[in-house]
């Protein structure tokens, strides 16, 4: 280490060395304790050349100043102050009989090894005992005590010794075992003599009887046939029967074709948009199937909707002829708005359009004829076709009282009747927003209706449309119309589809 050097200032001096750690003992000793590093430099010495060159370090260091405070030199584990607290030698004392526990297992693993090491030593001219195997080594099977916890030290102290007052205290007497009680045996069921039995006297048997002539059958008189009445049995209204949903094959998987994770995220989506978990299951499981070998994973929304949009039943082919339509649902299911946009879109198209309001308020008449558009009050059938009288309209629409799960049996009876008396095409409205267990209960107390098709209404109210159209697919009933607060339109399959899954 080379002497140290004034760089031209009083207070600082510049101390050479090989390393920082040779210069830090002379910094101090010239300097003081407190002393400060200004800067630190490292190179190699230029005297020497070539391969001889040897490093160096180089200090600038100085005294502090009489304004400095003087640094406090602090440790990171405590201060000696606060090593002395009652608390600290508490937590040592409680700390120290795990050290010597950690301590002996050290011990006792190096002095297993060491038997271990002499147990397989090569040395085989003497016959000595084998050496006690290692704890390690020994029949773990053997039962073996459990070492007793050290008593720990608590807060302020050492605490009694728990062991040494557990020798010393009495130890319970062992219960005496119960001595089994003594059942007296059973006595023996005596024998039962029967009574003798006397003798009886021998009742002779009775005479045989004597058979009497048989008697002349009378003669038969065969009696005119009566004419039995007439009983008409009135035709069963046709049910609306919802059969159930199909149930997947779970050929899908088992075909040998990959099934991507985008079949798993399109039936999720499927299911959240309210498809039942089986229809949707066999819908991706058929786009999987026959579809994907003619397309790539990355098409599967496209498949999966070209397969629901199938499966979605469409109306028969109508021609040009005139249109009897009738809408039947519960109130608030939007039948009412449906015959309104319905009407107004044929009346603008420049057809002749009827409308009926069967047993109504009077409420569509205010809102149709503003648009040049009557509405024809009538209490039943009869008297909607007495009102109508010669009139020959291409489309006839008949808005129905509200019916559903708490109307009449009777109510709902009379509405059948009227309706097959005008000869109407049945409508049931179902809202979009309607659950799969509401729109089941609905069609079951709009059965006795007979409803041909259905018209799903509210659908600016929600995009996940599944309970109704599943509904619709399921009893097999064509879907007609796709109704909104701003107007109605012919239902597209496609469209329904991609708004299940987008």
């Amino acid at each position: 280490m080379e002497a140290s050097t004034s760089n031209g200032s009083d207070d600082v001096k510049t101390f050479r060395g090989r390393s920082l750690e040779e210069l830090l003992p002379q910094i101090r000793a010239e300097l003081g304790p407190d002393a400060i590093v200004l800067r630190r430099r490292e190179g190699r010495d230029k005297k020497a050349g070539g391969f001889f060159q040897r490093p160096f370090v180089e200090v600038d260091a100085r005294a502090p100043l009489p304004s400095e405070r003087g640094l406090e030199i602090r440790s990171d584990r405590a201060t000696a102050e606060g090593l002395s607290s009652p608390a600290v030698q508490a937590l040592f004392e409680q700390a120290t009989p795990f050290a010597d526990a950690l301590a002996a297992a050290a011990r006792d693993s190096r002095m297993e090894e060491d038997t271990f090491s002499a147990s397989f030593s090569p040395d085989t001219s003497s016959f000595a005992p084998e050496p006690e195997p290692p704890r390690r080594m020994r029949d773990r099977s053997a039962p073996t005590a459990e070492p007793e916890p050290p008593a720990s030290a608590g807060l302020y102290g050492p605490q009694p010794n728990r062991s040494a007052i557990e020798d010393v205290a009495p130890k319970p007497a062992a219960p005496a075992p119960e001595a089994e009680p003594i059942v007296p045996p059973a006595p023996e069921p005596e024998a039962v003599t029967p009574p003798p039995v006397a003798d009886e006297p021998v009742t002779p048997p009775p005479p045989p009887p004597v058979a009497e002539p048989p008697l002349p059958e009378p003669p038969v008189v065969e009696a005119p046939e009566a004419e039995s009445p007439t009983v008409e049995v009135e035709e069963a209204a046709p049910r609306f029967d919802i059969p159930a949903a199909p149930v997947p094959a779970a050929a899908a998987r088992a075909t040998g074709i990959p099934r991507p994770p985008s079949a798993d995220a399109a039936e999720e989506r499927l299911v959240a948009a309210g498809i039942s978990p089986a229809l949707a299951a066999d819908v991706v499981g058929e786009a999987v199937t026959h579809g994907l070998p003619f397309s790539a994973p990355r098409n599967m929304k496209r498949l999966v909707r070209a397969v629901f949009a199938r499966r979605i039943p469409t109306p028969a082919p109508l021609g040009p002829n005139p249109r009897t339509i009738a809408i039947v649902g519960g109130g608030g299911s939007g039948k009412s708005s449906a015959v309104a946009h319905l009407a107004a879109t044929y009346a603008a198209a420049g057809a002749e359009v009827a409308v009926i309001e069967l047993r109504g308020s009077g409420s569509l008449a205010q809102r149709l004829q503003p648009l040049g558009v009557g509405v024809i009050a009538a209490a039943d059938a009869e008297q909607a076709i007495e009102r109508l009288a010669a009139r020959e309209p291409l489309v006839t629409l008949i808005d129905t009282p509200a019916t559903g799960p708490s109307s009449k049996a009777a109510d709902v009876k009379a509405l059948a009747a009227d309706l097959k008396a005008l000869g109407a095409e049945v409508h049931m409205a179902l809202p979009a927003t309607i659950s799969s267990a509401a729109a089941g209960e609905v069609a079951a107390a709009l059965a006795p209706l007979a409803p041909t098709h259905v018209a799903l209404t509210h659908t600016d109210e929600t995009s996940r449309p599944g309970a109704p159209l599943e509904l619709a697919l399921s009893a097999g009933r064509p879907l007609s119309y796709v109704c909104s607060r701003d107007g109605a339109s012919p239902a597209d399959p496609g469209a329904l589809a991609a708004q299940l899954l987008p």
